[in-house]
């Protein structure tokens, strides 16, 4: 190839490169001009009642808010603020409840919180922790004006008592032990239940008030191990060193002897019911004479109420039903209902029955006592040769939690 043809092919590759350069170029302007155009419809839908979010912090939910107004609406998320078809909630309907802020975002048009209600799970936690996707779900609220919320204080003063206060269990089943007082943080739930505290010494160390104006106490037994927060009501609560109910109830004479029975764990099913106390322990106390026969038993059912029966030669004399403080509620004497059964009712007060059955002296059981609560019963029969026999029927579609969580 001579000279002047090597100059030609040069400059025609030249000509070839600059031009791909060129196409390069343009391509690239193009993919800059498509890539503004997309930013552009991106900002387009920043909601306009918003604004471009400016920061983001995460919220304390500990920290208590209620509404600060009628007017507040909740919106599923900060593109349909504002919107009729992004409205969850409003006021109306949540204006019992008091909430945490999950989110605090700070936009352009202000300030905006994303909600979480307060929730209380009672004996679900092990079921339904606060982690959950299940409680997320249901104690999500969507996003409102912060201006729309003022700060709430669900406990108005807590103190630590100078000196612990003694305490013992008189109704077990109608209130329970929480990790807070309920609905005072934004996840409150059911520690501890009574079932198995019931001849526990334990002893209060703290008292809060909520807002209106219910107070709670902090419980932990004896040794120190610390429990958590139950309602302080006299109802539940005796104030005081615990005492023995046989030595309280059964006085000895010269002669006489006393023996205990228990009703094992595995008899009750190890089971907590959300009405009744049903892995309480019953209990028996048979007093005998000197000639070694029945003269007195003593039962507590698994409501933890004693029932105390009289015998002589070998029939039902007395019968006494005690109220949960264990003072004398019925006393019986008439023949013909100690010869087959009486029922001790108090459910205007929620409180369960006391039914007591008596047997013939040809039979080979002396008494039985049968505490029916709401969800289930549970008996206690006495045989003539001192023999008890424990046991506590839950139904089997009632809903139930191992006490293991509780206990």
């Amino acid at each position: 190839m001579s000279k002047r043809a090597l100059i030609i092919l040069a400059l025609v590759t030249g000509i070839v490169s600059a031009g791909c350069s060129t196409n390069k170029q343009s391509s690239n302007v193009k993919a800059s001009s498509t890539t503004a155009q997309s930013s552009s419809k991106v900002a387009e839908k920043v909601n306009p009642l918003v604004g471009k979010t400016l920061s983001t912090e995460k919220g304390d939910l500990d920290v208590a808010y209620k509404m600060a107004n009628k007017k507040v609406k909740f919106y599923r998320n900060l593109n349909q603020f504002g919107k009729k078809s992004g409205q969850i909630s409003e006021y109306v309907t949540e204006k019992s409840f008091v909430f945490g802020v999950a989110e605090k975002y700070i936009t352009e048009k202000g300030t905006f919180y994303h909600l979480v209600k307060y929730q209380s799970n009672g004996l679900d936690n092990e079921r339904y922790p606060s982690n959950s996707n299940f409680i997320k779900f249901w104690g999500n609220l969507g996003y409102v004006k912060a201006s729309d919320m003022k700060r709430f204080n669900p406990i108005t003063s807590e103190w630590t008592y100078q000196k612990k206060q003694p305490y013992y269990i008189a109704k077990p089943y109608s209130h329970r032990i929480w990790n807070r007082p309920p609905y005072t943080v934004h996840y409150t739930y059911i520690s501890h239940v009574l079932d198995r505290l019931t001849t526990t010494q334990l002893y209060a160390t703290k008292e809060a008030v909520k807002h209106n104006g219910s107070h709670y106490i902090y419980l932990e037994t004896a040794k120190g191990r610390k429990l958590g927060w139950i309602y302080k009501s006299p109802k539940v609560l005796v104030a005081g060193k615990y005492r023995d109910v046989s030595k309280q109830l059964l006085t000895l004479k010269k002669g006489e002897t006393k023996k205990t029975h228990v009703q094992s764990k595995k008899s009750t099913n190890n089971l907590v019911s959300k009405n009744d106390s049903i892995s309480t322990q019953q209990r028996v106390y048979i007093v005998r004479n000197k000639k070694h026969k029945i003269i007195r038993v003593l039962v507590i059912g698994n409501d933890n109420r004693p029932t105390k029966i009289t015998f002589k030669n070998g029939q039902a004399t007395k019968l006494i039903n005690y109220s949960y403080f264990r003072k004398p509620w019925k006393t019986i004497t008439n023949k013909k209902k100690l010869r087959t059964h009486y029922t001790a009712d108090n459910t205007y007060n929620n409180d369960d029955n006391t039914s007591t059955k008596f047997y013939s002296t040809k039979s080979k059981k002396l008494v039985q006592v049968m505490t029916v609560g709401w969800d289930a019963y549970a008996t206690t029969t006495i045989y003539r040769n001192g023999n008890v026999k424990f046991a506590t029927v839950i139904p089997k579609q009632l809903n139930t939690y191992p006490i293991s969580d509780f206990d």
